[in-house]
């Protein structure tokens, strides 16, 4: 079952869930790519304040000497920098790692929220003899998914540090940098490391309760193919605005008997109401009522992201021998 504002909104394919996921990631390696190709560079060989002046001194120093020396370090640099490459390269690369936690942040939290008894669909691995709590001996805590948040919001916070401290670097260069960019940077990586072994982690061990997923759909699934519904009987003649209060008056009703914990009555109701019954045959509103039958392209949405964007990433990126070229 879809879900927007937390409430059922209409059926949708636990592939397609994934398949948004998956984008996020995708959009993520973009990111790190861009990255990567125009923003992590060297500050080349230009001095204290960026002129080259102590080395046009010393050596017969030319732009192409500058060249030559990176070219050996096999490292793209800036055209223009002072006494260090621009600061604002660090706040850019923490954004991009921020991007990726975020990410991660997202199918966590939405885990988490399935993983609760009354959504009850998906359960992250949970080892036998883990321990949700001291107490409360049943208990099955999402502790991956929580800590994946948790480290997440940690990283979204680190970028602001670098915001700051480069646009403290007062003319040429300051020490405001210095302390924060120490501890921040590294300490963004490791986050993230962590965060992708936990998201890995979960992936792998996945538990999927076809039984609760068939729960709601059978419990909510029904709402939701009122539009069709609402669309056929417009087709054979009912006014659409009588058709919608009509519709709407049996929902609520039906609705009201589903949060007392009953079964979703509105397919029997709809078959008590003559303006129904004499319209569609009764095989044929349980056809356009079911759930399954309301999906509309999610599954070929989901092929072709597997097809035109997951695999064409992960064939580029496969995991290499050691020894060959890295990744990135």
């Amino acid at each position: 079952m879809g879900y927007t504002h937390l409430q059922p909104a209409e059926p949708t394919t636990l592939g397609y869930r994934f398949s948004l996921y998956a984008f996020d990631l995708i959009l993520d390696v973009n990111l790190i790519e861009f990255l990567m190709k125009e923003i992590v560079k060297g500050k080349g060989i230009k001095g204290a304040v960026g002129t080259s002046a102590s080395f046009k001194s010393l050596v017969k120093f030319t732009l192409d000497f500058e060249k030559d020396v990176m070219d050996l370090l096999n490292l793209d640099y800036f055209p223009v920098a002072s006494q260090t490459y621009p600061r604002k390269v660090d706040a850019l690369i923490l954004c991009g790692l921020a991007s990726v936690a975020q990410s991660c942040h997202k199918f966590a939290l939405d885990l988490r929220i399935l993983q609760s008894p009354n959504f009850g669909e998906l359960s992250e691995p949970f080892k036998e003899k883990q321990v949700g709590s001291s107490t409360m001996a049943f208990k099955r805590n999402p502790i991956s998914s929580e800590r994946i948040c948790s480290l997440s919001r940690y990283l979204f916070s680190l970028p602001y540090v670098a915001f700051f401290y480069s646009s403290s670097s007062i003319l040429e260069r300051t020490l405001d940098d210095s302390a924060a960019r120490r501890i921040i940077i590294p300490e963004a990586f490791l986050a993230l490391d962590e965060i992708l072994i936990l998201y890995e982690k979960i992936l792998k061990g996945l538990v999927i309760n076809e039984e609760m997923v068939k729960r709601n759909l059978r419990k909510f699934g029904l709402f939701s193919s009122l539009e069709p519904l609402m669309v056929k009987l417009t087709e054979l003649g009912e006014e659409r605005q009588k058709v919608h209060e009509n519709l709407r008056r049996l929902s609520m009703l039906a609705w009201d008997k589903v949060m007392r914990g009953e079964d979703n009555p509105l397919m029997d109701l709809l078959l008590k109401e003559e303006w129904v019954r004499s319209k569609i045959r009764e095989e044929d509103l349980k056809r356009i009522l079911d759930p399954e039958n309301y999906l509309g392209d999610a599954e070929e949405r989901c092929e072709m992201v597997l097809k035109n964007y997951i695999e064409p990433l992960l064939n580029k990126y496969k995991k290499k021998e050691v020894g060959e070229e890295e990744v990135f």
